[in-house]
C-alpha cells in the first residue's frame, strides 16, 4: 500500500487528554459517493464539522459547529445530504447551498429528548450495481455490470423507494422519520395565498428549516443500554441491526444482539415490525480477564451472499482481538414423534422431515498487539473482492482477507507519543482508505489492488467503466499511480464506443466529465465538448415538427441526414429544409444569444489554431491524445448548430453573433459551415486549402480568446506528478505553492471573469461568483433568466460538469 499524503493541522482540534473527557470518539469522519469528507473535530469542548474534497485535501469548509458531542456522521446516498446525530437526542441533516461546498444550511431536524444517538443509516434505495471482475473481459456494459436485487427500506405508492432515516438511540429505541419533497413543501406554501404559482425548484424552495417528529419504537421487549451497535440493509428490504449491551459487559456470558426491522407506511405513519433474529453467544472467559477484555465495536457486513458480524474486542490497554461470525442456514431435523400426522385434522398435508434454523459460527479470529480503533469494510458490491481494513491505534493499517483474516498488508504510518489513529473511511471504490488522528489531521493511503490476479489496466478500466455507470466519483481512480494514461483513456474509448446507441446517450455525459478529469492536458478541449453537448440538446429540444401527423422523424433527424450529403453551402441546405420545423420565438432566440455566439467562438477558434495544431503533430511526430478539431462527433454538432442559427438569424437577426470585421461583407456563418463541411470529409489530415483558408481567418475578424481556469488540485499536471513523486505532506487552509498552474496569458488578462455558463463576461470586481472547486470552472450565482429555455440551460449546471462542487465567492 502506498501513503499518498498527509494533512497537517495548524492548530489542533483536540487530543488524547481531552479525548479521555468523554466516554464517546471526539473524531469523526464519513466519505460520501462524490468523495467530499465529512469530519468532526473537538474545539474548546463545541463539536465541530467540516468537508473537504479528497483532491484538495488542505482546504477544508466549516459545516456548523454545537455545544452537543456529535456521535454519528452519516451521508445519503447520492452524498449531497449530511447527516448529524449528537449525544441529548438531536438529529440535524444538512445539504450544500446552492451546491456549493463552502456554505451549507440546514435542511431538516428533529430531536428525541433525552436520548443519545448511537448509530443512524438513510433508507436504502434499492438501486446498486454488483462489481465483478470475473466480467472484466465482457463489451456491453448490461453484461458487465449487473443490478442488485435488493428491496428499498421504506416503498410508497407503486413501490417507488421513499427518502428517510432510521436512528437507533442508546436506551435501544428506534426512531425513524421520512423527509418530505421541499417541492411539495414549496407549492403548498405559494398555493395557501390562493392562487397557483410556478413551483420553486428544490434548491431554493424552502430557504428555513424543517422539523421533522420521528416515529418511535423499542427494538426489542424491553429497554437496554447499548454500547455498540451496526446497522446494514438486507436484500429484502428489512434492516439487520446487531448490538451490545454496556451492563453485559461485567457478565461472564457476552452476547451480541439481532435484529430484523422492517418499515411499512401505512398512510402517512411508519409502522416498524422488529423480529428478534438468532444471538452470538460469545466465549465464556475466566472471571479474571473480564475487565481486560470489552467488546470495542460491531461490524455487519455482507461478504458475497452470507451475513457476516465483525467483533472487536480491547485486550487490556495495548491488544486486541477480532472475530469473524457467519451465520449459517440449515435444516433442523424434527422427531416423529412432532411431526404432522396424515390422520389428523391436516389431512393430506406431507408430515414436516425439518425446520429452518439459523446459528451464528466463529469461522476466524485474529490476535493483534495494537487496539483496533476502527474497521472499515469494502463499499464495492462484490463477491469476489471483498477487504477489511483494521484501523490500529499505533498508526498502522492491516488489510485483513474475510473468512481466514488473513494479513493481506502491512502499513506502517509515521507513529508518534501524541497522536493516534482515531477514525477512517474507504472511498466509494474502496481505492483510497482516509484516515483521521486525534488531533483531527488527515491521512491518505492508497489501498493494495484486489487479490485477483487481473491485469491492473483492465481492472482500472473496469473501475472507470463502474464510475460511468453509478455515477460515483472517481477521483479516488485517478489519484492512484497510473502507469500508461494515454493507453488507458484509449481503451475506455474504444469500449464506450461499442456500446448501442442508446447506452452511449444516456452515459455520454458520465463518460464526457470522466475523460475530461483524465486528460488534464486537454482538460479545455473536454470542456468545450461538454458544453457543445448541453447547448446541442438544448437546442434541439426547442424543435417541434410542425405537423405530428406525419412526421416519422423529428426536425433534429432530418437536419441530421440532410448534413450527412456534406453540402459546402449552409443556404443550399436551408432549401432542403422545412423552416416550419425550427420556428422558435424572437423573444426566447434573444435570451439564447450568448450561447449562440459560445458556440461561433468555438468554431472560429478550433479553425484558426487547426494549421498551427497540424505543423505540431508534424515536427514532433505524435498528436494530443484528443483534439476537438479531429472529433467528428462535435464537428457534426457544430455543423448542426451552424444551420440552426441561420434559420433562427432569419427569425430574429438580434440573436446572431457579433464580431469585429475587417471587411463588412464577410459572412462568418456561411465561411464557418464551409470550412467544418471539408474539414468533416478528412479531420485526420486536412488537405493544405483547408489549412490556407483557416489560417486567413485571424486577418479577416477578430477572434475572441477562450477564457482559462487552472485550479490547484492533485488532479491538475502538477498536482499528478507531485503523486507519483511520493508523499505529499500539506498545511491546512494552505495552498501548495508547488502545485499551482499560471500561464503568462491569465498573468495579461486577469482583470475580467468570464461566466462560462451564459458566456456573459462579469467584470474585474463582480459581486457574486461561484467557481468550480475542482476545474474552476465560473459561474455567476445571480440567476438572469427570465425565459423558460435559458431557465433550463440554468437547471443543467446545479452540478458542475466535471462532477465537482462548486466554491461560492463573495
Amino acid at each position: 500500500m502506498t501513503i499518498l499524503y498527509k494533512v497537517e493541522s495548524r492548530r489542533e482540534f483536540g487530543n488524547a487528554k481531552e479525548g479521555n473527557v468523554f466516554p464517546h470518539k471526539v473524531v469523526l469522519c464519513a466519505v460520501s459517493a462524490r468523495n467530499i469528507v465529512a469530519f468532526s473535530a473537538l474545539q474548546n469542548l463545541s463539536s465541530h464539522v467540516y468537508v473537504c474534497d479528497i483532491v484538495t485535501p488542505w482546504q477544508y469548509y466549516k459545516v456548523c459547529n454545537s455545544k452537543s458531542l456529535i456521535n454519528v456522521l452519516e451521508w445519503n446516498a447520492n452524498g449531497e445530504q449530511l447527516l448529524l446525530g449528537y449525544i441529548g437526542g438531536r438529529v440535524e441533516i444538512w445539504q450544500p447551498k446552492e451546491q456549493s461546498l463552502n456554505v451549507w444550511q440546514l435542511q431538516f431536524h428533529a430531536n428525541i429528548p433525552s436520548e443519545d444517538i448511537i448509530q443512524a443509516k438513510f433508507f436504502h434505495n434499492g438501486k446498486g450495481v454488483v462489481f465483478n471482475t470475473q466480467k472484466k473481459d465482457h463489451t456491453y456494459y448490461g453484461e458487465k455490470f449487473e443490478r442488485l436485487e435488493q428491496r428499498p427500506t421504506l416503498t410508497g405508492f407503486g413501490g417507488v423507494a421513499t427518502e428517510g432515516c432510521i436512528l437507533l438511540t442508546s436506551s435501544g429505541l428506534l426512531a425513524a422519520f421520512t423527509l418530505p419533497q421541499l417541492q411539495k413543501l414549496a407549492i403548498s406554501n405559494n398555493n395557501s395565498g390562493g392562487q397557483a404559482q410556478e413551483p420553486t425548484p428544490l434548491n431554493n424552495a424552502s430557504s428555513e428549516q424543517v422539523e421533522l417528529f420521528p416515529v418511535t419504537h423499542s427494538i426489542g421487549i424491553s429497554r437496554s443500554y447499548i454500547e455498540h451497535c451496526s446497522i446494514v440493509a438486507s436484500a429484502s428490504g428489512a434492516l439487520n441491526i446487531a448490538y451490545s449491551t454496556g451492563w453485559q459487559q461485567q457478565q461472564q456470558q457476552q452476547l451480541v444482539y439481532c435484529y430484523k426491522v422492517s418499515l411499512q407506511l401505512e398512510g402517512e405513519r411508519i409502522v416498524f415490525k422488529s423480529e428478534s433474529l438468532a444471538s452470538i453467544f460469545l466465549n465464556t472467559l475466566p472471571s479474571s480477564t473480564l475487565e481486560s477484555k470489552r467488546i470495542a465495536q460491531l461490524l455487519w457486513a455482507r461478504v458475497g451472499n452470507e451475513d457476516v458480524i465483525y467483533v472487536v474486542f480491547n485486550v487490556g490497554e495495548s491488544a486486541s482481538l477480532l472475530e469473524q461470525w457467519t451465520l449459517t442456514r440449515r435444516h433442523q431435523s424434527v422427531h416423529a414423534l412432532l411431526q404432522q400426522s396424515a390422520t389428523g385434522p391436516a389431512a393430506g398435508s406431507k408430515p414436516v422431515d425439518y425446520v429452518p434454523s439459523e446459528s451464528w459460527e466463529q469461522v476466524a479470529k485474529l490476535q493483534l498487539s495494537a487496539q483496533i480503533s476502527q474497521l472499515c469494510s469494502s463499499r464495492l458490491i462484490a463477491a469476489d473482492c471483498e477487504q477489511l481494513f483494521a484501523i490500529l491505534q499505533d498508526n498502522s493499517v492491516q488489510v485483513l482477507e474475510p473468512g481466514t483474516l488473513k494479513q493481506l498488508n502491512h502499513t506502517q504510518f509515521e507513529h508518534d507519543a501524541e497522536t493516534r489513529f482515531v477514525c477512517g473511511d474507504l472511498t466509494p471504490t474502496s481505492q483510497m482508505l482516509i484516515i483521521f488522528d486525534s488531533h483531527a489531521q488527515l491521512h491518505a493511503m492508497q489501498t493494495p489492488m484486489l487479490k485477483q490476479h487481473t491485469n491492473t489496466m483492465q481492472l482500472l478500466l473496469l473501475l472507470l467503466e463502474y464510475c460511468i455507470v453509478t455515477g460515483v466519483d472517481a477521483s479516488d481512480v485517478l489519484l492512484l499511480n497510473l502507469g500508461n494514461l494515454e493507453a488507458l483513456v484509449d481503451k475506455l474509448t474504444d469500449n464506450f464506443t461499442r456500446q448501442p446507441s442508446y447506452v452511449r446517450q444516456f452515459y455520454y455525459a458520465n463518460f464526457l466529465a470522466l475523460k475530461s478529469n483524465l486528460c488534464r492536458a486537454q482538460q479545455q478541449e473536454f470542456d468545450n465538448l461538454i458544453i457543445l453537448h448541453a447547448i446541442s440538446s438544448t437546442f434541439k429540444s426547442l424543435l417541434r415538427p410542425s405537423d405530428l401527423g406525419c412526421q416519422d422523424k423529428g426536425p433534429a433527424d432530418n437536419l441530421a441526414m440532410k448534413l450527412a450529403e456534406s453540402v459546402p453551402d449552409v443556404d443550399t441546405v436551408l432549401l432542403n429544409l422545412d423552416p416550419k420545423d425550427f420556428t422558435v420565438e424572437p423573444m426566447m432566440l434573444q435570451s439564447l444569444q450568448q450561447l449562440i455566439q459560445w458556440v461561433t467562438d468555438l468554431a472560429l477558434n478550433m479553425l484558426n489554431r487547426l494549421p498551427e495544431e497540424v505543423m505540431k503533430s508534424k515536427l514532433s511526430g505524435k498528436r494530443a491524445s484528443y483534439d476537438i478539431s479531429r472529433d467528428i462527433v462535435a464537428i457534426g454538432s457544430l455543423r448542426e448548430l451552424l444551420v440552426m442559427i441561420r434559420i433562427w438569424g432569419l427569425l430574429n437577426p438580434q440573436c446572431l453573433p457579433v464580431y469585429t470585421k475587417t471587411m463588412e461583407n464577410i459572412d462568418v456563418l456561411a465561411i464557418l459551415f464551409r470550412l467544418l463541411t471539408r474539414l468533416a470529409q478528412n479531420p485526420a489530415e486536412p488537405d493544405e486549402l483547408l489549412l490556407d483558408e483557416c489560417s486567413l481567418l485571424s486577418k479577416q475578424l477578430l477572434i475572441p480568446q477562450p477564457s482559462k481556469h487552472n485550479p490547484t488540485t492533485l488532479l491538475s499536471a502538477q498536482g499528478y506528478a507531485a503523486v507519483k513523486s511520493g508523499q505529499l505532506t500539506f498545511t491546512s487552509l494552505v495552498e501548495p505553492v508547488g502545485l499551482q498552474e499560471i500561464e503568462m496569458e491569465q498573468v495579461v488578462f486577469a482583470n475580467f471573469i468570464k461566466d462560462g455558463v451564459s458566456n456573459l463576461q462579469l467584470g474585474a470586481n463582480p459581486s457574486t461568483i461561484r467557481r468550480c472547486a475542482r476545474c474552476g470552472f465560473v459561474n455567476s450565482a445571480n440567476k438572469v433568466a427570465k425565459t423558460s429555455a435559458l431557465k433550463a440551460w440554468c437547471n443543467k449546471w446545479l452540478h458542475c460538469h466535471c462532477g465537482g462542487f462548486w466554491k461560492q465567492i463573495n
